[in-house]
């Protein structure tokens, strides 16, 4: 199970197959994104940029602010 709030704090990248772990709302989110790894099978982690935007208003995504959030 992954640590969430780490999620959209930038500090945790999740592998693909662990994917069914992420709240629903990431998979439409602008700050979702992926990294592949070209080391061993090629495999790809997602992760949340938000923090990586120049212009951050607010402690993590609108979509990571829980349930009723986008």
């Amino acid at each position: 199970m992954i640590r969430v709030a780490e999620f959209f704090t930038g500090q945790l990248s999740v592998p693909a197959a662990d994917a069914d772990d992420l709240p629903p709302g990431c998979f439409g989110c602008p700050y979702f994104a992926y990294k592949e790894f070209s080391v061993g099978d090629g495999a790809y982690y997602y992760f949340c940029g938000y923090h990586w935007a120049e212009q951050v208003s607010q402690a993590g995504p609108a979509c990571g602010a829980g349930p009723g959030s986008r």
